[in-house]
């Protein structure tokens, strides 16, 4: 657990994929699948792990098909509960074994028993990793690994969608937000300096601010971000008509 908690908080915020997490619990946990999905309305995306198994069109469609029926989607939807839950927390898993959700996911993932961790979420949706395991349930020792990690993986996310929101970038300055797009854009410092009328060195006390407001460490972290933050601002903006 120390070792997985070390790479977790490795990772910087602007660079965190949840594929990469994904797999690091299927590869600590020893779970032949791992997926990532989140529900909000009526929009789905699921992904899984390993990829060449569960297609990311697979699993989103997998999950849409199924997410007025799965008992843990319906019960985090429903509810402000947050914590870790299987399947048998909920049913007995003879009878998810029995039914017809239980047979469709079982027909594309290749298991029975699911254990998810979910993450924070307005009421309504769901965002959280499932893990699953094909035969039997989850042990007491394996609940009680992912009952002590779920809280770092709860911090993780949610400064990960800070560093990452259209909010952290409007805590730059303008000539900041100007030297960060001529970064993100390939110049390099000696450019970018001589097109703002600016010393190397008063550049580089820019950019030192930039990486603490984002919280990353290098250039190409900031134009990761600054892409990231694009791409969010981008999908939240209605469409004309």
């Amino acid at each position: 657990m120390l070792d997985l908690a070390v790479e977790l908080v490795a990772m910087n915020p602007a660079e965190i994929d949840y594929g990469c997490i994904a797999e690091l619990l299927q590869q600590v946990l020893e779970c032949p699948t791992a997926t990532f999905s989140e529900v909000s309305g009526d929009e789905v995306t699921g992904l899984g792990w390993p990829k060449t198994r569960l297609p990311t069109a697979t699993m989103t469609d997998v999950t849409r098909r199924n997410m007025e029926r799965h008992p843990l989607i319906r019960h985090y939807v429903r509810t402000a509960d947050r914590r870790p839950l299987a399947i048998t927390d909920l049913m007995s898993l003879k009878r998810w074994r029995s039914s017809a959700t239980g047979s469709d996911i079982h027909v594309v993932t290749g298991f029975y028993d699911h254990l998810a961790l979910p993450l924070l979420s307005p009421p309504g949706t769901m965002r959280a990793f499932a893990l699953g395991r094909e035969e039997g349930t989850f042990t007491k020792q394996e609940r009680e690994f992912i009952e002590r990690l779920h809280p770092l993986l709860v911090a993780m996310d949610h400064k990960t969608r800070l560093s990452r929101s259209p909010a952290a970038r409007s805590r730059l300055t303008p000539r900041e937000e100007q030297v960060l797009e001529l970064i993100a854009a390939g110049l390099t410092r000696q450019v970018a300096a001589r097109r703002l009328r600016i010393s190397v060195r008063t550049l580089d006390k820019h950019l030192e601010v930039i990486y603490r407001k984002l919280g990353v460490n290098s250039h190409i972290q900031a134009a990761l971000w600054l892409n990231a933050s694009r791409a969010e601002k981008a999908s939240s903006s209605p469409s004309l008509p």
